[in-house]
């Protein structure tokens, strides 16, 4: 074998001019993949990782409040981020999502913008530095200034403003109301892609306040993974956490009274579905009435809980109990429309709810684990009327894409429950449309470079053949000296091969030359093309693995193709050969 890839190297200097042609055509194709693939790549990263990452996060975990795809609100977030910490593989970083449309007004005229909550960081310092046009994150951190913002030079050139002028802001709060502020301009970057432009950044916990937020609250939870090249990672992982989302029954352990008498008392809520209210009234013989569904001051007391405050239906009944933060109390007031008893619920100071009143309390000032009082009544699976309590959420069903989202949140609003919905997402439901872009862009390229090929492997086809028929006498005479068939098959296709392992070579040198100068250029658009780019610049990400399996393919499809010229060659008897004349 080594003395025919010897000849082989040989026979491709004695055919220097050929040899340089056909090895220039497979060069190019070579060079044209790696570049195409190295773009692609680059492509996946920059959505993925740059763009992707900071609209929606690799994966997400949203609350959602009054049935409302808007209203987003986690009110424990502490308990959740460690939930994700803890359980969710492979994370990079996990932080708050608090953002709002808002009309921002500046001195030129008005527009639309996302307030977009910001802690400064060492990747966005860079960042920041990198694009900064005008002002200094110290502004920005050091409390001192209004409503500090930082927005992009587009949008502060269509608002007329520059540094240290202040806009006006109008949006709505967690709760539904509307809410004006006025804001800051402490920093102007330079975008780098058309989805960065819309985008204001605001300290979170300036956000929070407009918001009417509280510390322990956010909006949502963002989690990256450690540079992320497949998106079924953040599939598999978001799968992990739903299935960790399992929501028990929700209860408060407070104090009750009514005038001199008071005890322990838990309130429960119970859910006025149909399914829930059958439950209720089966499971329940209540002296009195149910309390109203639009009441948010009825309320139904067990037997235990009259006898111990000496309650009867109309009596007022005082309730207060612990926050689990900020260590406040909370005080409500309700009025007992009902005394209840049930086989389902064991002798004790309990109040029911309806979902409506539960929530409101519950919800506005989460109250500490009713669990870990020893008077506190905890719900027993076992029991009938388990189904109707409320719960602490409940969870929407993983999608897998945009559309699918859309239909499940449209379904969400459509039921009357008023507790926190969650719902878990990946980049494929929240961006798919990115990744469509780049499933397109990756499409493009690898048809482009398959037809290419294609005529490249035509080139060497023919080129193969002409050789042959050029080199009959040759063969003759090497078969009359006595070498065998298989080592003439060998000699052609070991020629090809040499020829193409040196080639795609050189193209991957050359296709590394051109990247190098292609990044020198900058490109300023504000077009959708705009996406690609990083600091306004092609960006390439080779890989070797696609560079070694390109270069294994080309030489296994190069070895294919002269497979069927060179048997031809080897079938040539030596005496047909030796005869042969051009």
């Amino acid at each position: 074998m080594r003395l025919i890839l010897s000849l082989g190297f040989r026979n491709l200097l004695r055919q220097k001019r050929r040899s340089f042609f056909l090895g220039t055509a497979i060069c190019f194709g070579m060079m044209i993949l790696v570049l195409t693939n190295s773009f692609s790549h680059g492509i996946s990263d920059t959505l993925l990782n740059r763009v992707v990452v900071y609209m929606t996060g690799h994966m997400s975990l949203t609350g959602m409040e009054d049935g409302s795809r808007n209203r987003r609100i986690i009110r424990d977030k502490k308990r959740f981020m460690d939930l994700i910490k803890t359980n969710v593989r492979g994370i990079n970083k996990v932080w708050e999502a608090v953002g709002v449309f808002a009309r921002v007004i500046g001195n030129a005229k008005g527009d639309n913008a996302i307030l977009v909550c910001l802690e400064v960081d060492d990747e966005f310092a860079e960042y920041f530095a990198q694009n900064l046009v005008a002002g200094s994150l110290k502004d920005f951190q050091s409390g001192k200034v209004e409503n500090p913002v930082i927005l992009y030079s587009d949008k502060a050139k269509t608002l007329g403003v520059k540094l240290g002028d202040v806009l006006k802001a109008r949006m709505q709060t967690v709760t539904g109301q509307r809410q004006s502020a006025r804001l800051t301009v402490v920093a102007i970057i330079r975008s780098n892609n058309l989805f960065e432009g819309t985008a204001m950044f605001v300290s979170l916990k300036d956000i929070k306040n407009l918001l009417g937020m509280k510390p322990h609250e956010t909006g949502a939870l963002y989690v990256s993974f450690k540079k992320i090249n497949d998106p079924a990672v953040a599939i598999s992982e978001a799968d992990r956490l739903h299935r960790l989302l399992v929501p028990g029954v929700v209860s408060i352990y407070g104090e009750a009274s009514n005038r001199n008498n008071a005890a322990g008392t838990t309130a429960l809520g119970f859910s006025r579905d149909d399914k829930s209210m059958d439950l209720i009234k089966k499971g329940l013989a209540v002296e009195g009435k149910m309390p109203d569904e639009n009441s948010e001051k009825d309320v139904l007391a067990s037997r235990g809980m009259a006898s111990a405050l000496r309650l009867k239906p109309g009596s007022a009944v005082v309730y207060r109990y612990k926050n689990k933060y900020e260590g406040a109390v909370t005080e409500n007031k309700y009025r007992v429309s009902g005394v209840f008893s049930s086989r389902d619920i064991p002798e004790g100071n309990i109040m029911l709810l309806n979902e409506k009143t539960f929530f409101k309390t519950y919800l506005s000032n989460l109250p500490e684990d009713a669990g870990k009082h020893a008077g506190a009544y905890v719900p027993k699976k076992a029991s009938g009327l388990y189904p109707a309590f409320c719960t602490e959420w409940k969870l929407l069903p993983r999608t897998s894409t945009n559309d699918e989202l859309r239909a499940k949140l449209a379904e969400m609003t459509r039921t009357k429950w008023k507790g926190p919905w969650f719902d878990v997402g990946t980049m494929y439901e929240t961006a798919d449309f990115i990744l469509t872009l780049e499933s397109a862009l990756n499409l493009v390229a690898l048809v482009a470079v398959l037809i290419l090929f294609f005529i490249i492997l035509i080139g060497v086809l023919n080129t193969l053949r002409m050789t042959i028929r050029e080199r009959t006498r040759e063969i003759g005479t090497v078969r009359a000296i006595g070498m065998q068939k298989k080592d003439v098959k060998r000699l052609f296709i070991s020629e090809t091969m040499i020829l193409t392992a040196i080639a795609c070579l050189a193209g991957i040198l050359l296709a590394f030359i051109l990247m190098g100068v292609m990044r020198l250029f900058t490109i300023n658009t504000d077009s959708v093309f705009s996406i690609l780019l990083v600091d306004r610049r092609l960006y390439f990400l080779p890989t070797a693995g696609s560079i070694i399996s390109n270069f294994i393919l080309i030489i296994i499809m190069a070895a294919v193709t002269a497979y069927f010229p060179a048997k031809r060659a080897s079938n040539l008897s030596a005496v047909e050969a030796l005869r042969h004349f051009e």
